[in-house]
């Protein structure tokens, strides 16, 4: 397992799908670009899908799993409020 954290710029759409027949329940994946301007495919599940979907994020900070094919799997994300 290559944990890794990461900030990124959502650059699609975000498409959530339900799960059938597996231990998860709900997927979101989307493609994001990172700050080296590298662009990546970042995926989560079940809650942590319903909360990217329900907040529409943009651009956040997270925790993550590398996976094979330029994927990341969100294992937690990080709230910062940043001043103006």
């Amino acid at each position: 397992m290559n944990e890794c954290f990461l900030f990124v710029k959502r650059t699609s759409d975000i498409n959530f799908k339900f799960v059938i027949n597996s231990k998860e329940k709900s997927k979101v994946l989307f493609k994001a670009k990172l700050l080296n301007n590298s662009e990546i495919e970042v995926f989560a599940y079940d809650n942590i899908a319903d909360y990217i979907y329900q907040k529409d994020l943009e651009e956040f900070f997270f925790r993550g799993r590398l996976r094979e094919n330029m994927q990341v799997e969100i294992i937690e994300i990080y709230n910062f409020k940043f001043l103006d």
